[in-house]
């Protein structure tokens, strides 16, 4: 087994020595309210107003590396100046940091392509367009028709080592172009409310969504007592809009890192475009660059070096550079692990291992559901011969063990009991939502049943029934599973011609079946860690400041999902309040008490990425409970990859942990048949006593307990399924706790 596993990051050749920047003392009448705030905010204006000049701060004074010159009209603020000062390196290491991010910056921004194209945009972020082909001639991709281009984004972190030698983090990432402005979007007649939008004008990243097209023009006032025009000319960038139409309509965008409105010209402004967005709009385009978005680490760690070459060395600080292999872990204060996978308990008190998990179906589940299920169907007009040659193969397959009507020795008789028979049905009328929600209540009102089935149309668009279908009947209290007309007709053609590709859908929609109706397939035959219950939370944003807490529960030692929480109400922030974390982990508590008799003794609570809770509540809470707890924050997404050099594709593999004391990168994902390379988990300790190494074991072996299939989730099932109520809130009954899970 490899244990030549890194981080992407890479080493400076020297450390660097203290360096003098020009000081100010900021002076206003704010500075008694929030200082940090004041100090922060005022540097980000002067860094705006001083595109050529580095502006930093440290929460006491700004610095900068040539003195400043301009200063915004109007600021709530005056420079005091005070000379250059030499900063001691640690205790002022965000000053550098950035600082090196300048010069990196300036010194990509000098790097040529074809000897007279510039290879890289720095103006905020660090991004390129130009791509070396096999024959390395540079060029740039774009889909057919031009209005897109592909382009490579380098996202980069400085960390400032205790041996002051500069420690560099790479995360290149694919990035989309788009030709079109909100402008143009504008002239072309679009509906542009609502658009992921950044502001390609800023001199700092600035992005977020269109709100508004005012009938205001950019010549009339605003708010801030001139108009958008002025502004800019008074900003010393006139340049940008002298030629533009006094006619503009000024457009108001909601910043994602902020709560006011902003005012923009639509110019400046392009649509942010996702992969998944260009897979809709040009599907060509999208898998002729498949290759160049989906890279394994080897790929990466090639494009890194380039990079590195690129920024060359840096005369600013005795001509240090980058070393071009990636430094090893204990140089970040990093130790190294592989933890192996867990073993899974199934039916007849069998084990199996993880990727072996269709043994299930021979064995039998761990807890099958523990009725006779009856079943309620929907589907189109038209359909129902599908449908009862659908049934028929879910009933055969779960009830007598066959597959295609045939006695098959890999799956075991009895894995769920379904009552026979299509007698509780409904069809429906396609396009029309009134129909299918009329359809769904007339279903339920004829007989009661456990779980609906329901035929519906490939196409996730707005006149698709998923969501109505789902909606009504979560009121109701009743899970239901969809199968597309695509699967149901793989069935009948997988039977006709006697094939076997049709078992995978199979297994998915049994194991669907039984995670909604309370079943559970396996568990982990042994959790390392002293810890009786586990815990996840998430956030869900359901509208403008409105959010709602989401609590899924793991009891015991052998992580059996016994159920999870949605609580009724929303609150304001996204901050859970106290009232509703009580409500969470009451109904924690006394669910367990309901299933074993007592409280448990030790919690672990898995949180998806946010640490603004009540700390002191928490503190508070548990100790009036008599129970210890730990807080483990389950971070998605990270800007850090790990690779392994003793592979050819430099891929490293599931358990491959680099960690000290409060913090773990994990990677979690299978990379086998996949192109591109596995996106780590990042763990951090915030309170507890529980060690990182079985932090780390617990939360690797709780991706393997998906319930409703036999592919693994990246995360953790408690935040990875606290994740997908939050992303079904519409489906999810509020207010109880409940083992049906209806967000499969």
């Amino acid at each position: 087994m490899s244990t030549n596993f890194k981080l992407e990051v890479f080493e400076s050749n020297k450390a660097i020595k203290p360096i003098g920047f020009h000081t100010y003392s900021l002076k206003s009448f704010k500075l008694e309210e929030n200082p940090f705030k004041v100090i922060r905010g005022a540097c980000k204006k002067l860094a705006n107003y001083n595109i050529n000049n580095g502006v930093y701060e440290n929460g006491k004074k700004i610095f900068s590396i040539e003195q400043i010159e301009n200063i915004p009209e109007n600021a709530d603020f005056s420079l005091e100046y005070e000379g250059i000062t030499v900063l001691e390196i640690h205790e002022n290491k965000k000053v550098y940091e950035e600082y090196i991010k300048t010069l990196i910056r300036n010194r990509l921004s000098t790097i040529l392509v074809n000897g007279k194209y510039k290879k890289y945009s720095t103006k905020y972020n660090i991004s390129s367009g130009w791509f070396k082909d096999i024959k390395g001639n540079w060029n740039l991709i774009k889909s057919d028709d031009g209005s897109i281009q592909l382009e490579r984004g380098y996202k980069i972190r400085v960390n400032i080592g205790d041996d002051n030698k500069i420690y560099l983090w790479i995360n290149t990432v694919s990035e989309f172009r788009c030709k079109d402005t909100i402008m143009d979007l504008l002239n072309k007649g679009k509906n542009v409310i609502g658009y992921q939008i950044k502001n390609d004008w800023a001199y700092f990243s600035q992005t977020g969504v269109v709100v508004d097209v005012w009938d205001k023009t950019v010549v009339d006032n605003l708010s801030f007592g001139s108009s958008l025009k002025d502004y800019y000319i008074k900003k010393g960038e006139g340049a940008k809009v002298m030629d533009l139409p006094n006619e503009t309509p000024v457009v108001q965008v909601k910043p994602n890192n902020g709560n006011n409105n902003i005012s923009y010209y639509p110019q400046a402004l392009r649509p942010i475009i996702t992969r998944e967005k260009i897979s809709e709009i040009d599907s060509n385009f999208s898998m002729r660059i498949e290759d160049l978005v989906k890279r394994d680490m080897k790929e990466r760690i090639e494009l890194d070096k380039a990079f590195i070459q690129d920024i060359g060395c840096l005369e600013e600080l005795d001509n240090l550079s980058f070393e071009e292999n990636c430094c090893d872990p204990y140089r970040l204060g990093y130790r190294k692990a592989i933890v192996g996978l867990p073993k899974l308990l199934c039916g007849d008190g069998k084990t199996i291992s993880c990727g072996e998990e269709q043994k299930i179906f021979f064995h039998g589940f761990y807890q099958p559901t523990k009725k006779t299920l009856k079943l309620g169907f929907v589907y189109p007009m038209g359909e129902r011969d599908l449908l009862i040659q659908v049934v028929n193969e879910i009933y055969l397959f779960a009830v007598k063990g066959c597959y295609h009507g045939k006695k098959d020795n890999w799956i075991k008789e009895g894995l769920i009991n379904i009552q026979k028979g299509t007698d509780i049905s409904k069809d429906y009328k396609l396009g029309s939502i009134t129909d299918y929600k009329r359809a769904s209540r007339e279903l339920i009102k004829q007989e009661e049943v456990d779980i609906v089935i329901a035929l519906v149309p490939d196409q996730m668009d707005d006149e698709n029934p998923y969501n109505p279908f789902k909606s009504v009947w979560a009121e109701h209290n009743i899970p239901s599973q969809m199968i597309t007309m695509k699967t149901a007709k793989k069935f009948v053609m997988d039977a006709q011609k006697g094939k076997n590709g049709s078992k995978w859908y199979l297994h998915n929609i049994v194991l669907g079946i039984l995670g909604k109706t309370g079943g559970i397939p396996w568990v982990v035959d042994k959790m390392p860690g002293n810890v009786d219950c586990f815990v996840g939370l998430d956030v869900a944003k359901v509208e403008k400041g409105i959010h709602f807490p989401a609590c899924s529960v793991m009891f015991d030692k052998y992580g059996r999902l016994m159920g999870f929480f949605k609580p009724r109400t929303p609150q304001q922030g996204e901050k859970i309040t106290t009232e509703i974390l009580q409500d969470i982990f009451d109904q924690v508590l006394f669910s367990y008490e309901d299933t074993y008799g007592s409280k448990p003794k030790n919690i672990v609570i898995h949180r998806d990425g946010f640490n603004n809770e009540d700390e002191k509540w928490y503190q508070n809470y548990f100790a009036v409970q008599g129970i210890e707890y730990s807080i483990i924050e389950v971070r998605k997404n990270i800007s850090s990859k790990m690779l392994d050099e003793e592979v050819p594709n430099m891929n490293p593999t599931t358990g491959m942990c680099i960690y000290n004391d409060k913090t773990a990168y994990l990677v979690t994902t299978v990379m086998k048949n996949k192109k591109g390379s596995p996106n780590p988990l990042l763990l951090e300790k915030s309170h507890g006593s529980i060690s990182m190494p079985a932090a780390i074991q617990q939360v690797l072996y709780l991706t393997q307990l998906h319930v409703g299939s036999t592919q693994k989730m990246r995360l953790p099932i408690t935040t990875g399924y606290a994740d997908k109520i939050c992303k079904n809130l519409d489906y999810v009954p509020a207010g109880q706790v409940d083992n049906k899970l209806f967000f499969l």
